[in-house]
């Protein structure tokens, strides 16, 4: 992965009522409206949940890393495989599903966890 800041933000980069020149070091990423559920406010930012943040991390890491985050996000309590499962039916189509719906089935049945994290995995 980057060191860019990836940022998504409602609309098409072809409407011109959304387009701007990002600053240094970000990248725009847009797309449809986001479900209420897959969306929170921390800090007066409206953010991704977590379980969304891991299915949009499908499209830019591989393997390793998005069982990584997987994990790590388990182990300090921030998502349950539940809201992850639900966030991902959510989307219809994207070409990192495959590589999402594997990673999800490995955390959902215990293979991906590791047994000295402690992270559950409910």
């Amino acid at each position: 992965m980057d060191d860019f800041i990836h940022i998504t933000v409602p609309g098409s980069p072809d409407d011109p009522r959304y387009g701007f020149t990002p600053p240094p070091g970000v990248v725009v990423h847009y797309a449809p409206p986001l479900h209420a559920d897959d969306v929170t406010v921390l800090d007066g930012i409206r953010v991704t949940t977590p379980a969304r943040t891991l299915v949009d991390l499908a499209e830019v890491a591989d393997r390793d890393e998005l069982r990584g985050a997987f994990q790590r996000a388990l182990e300090l309590g921030l998502v349950d495989m539940e809201a992850v499962r639900r966030a991902r039916a959510r989307l219809e189509w994207r070409p990192s599903l495959s590589l999402l719906d594997e990673v999800i089935a490995e955390f959902a049945d215990g293979s991906g966890i590791d047994p000295g994290s402690g992270g559950s995995h409910t």
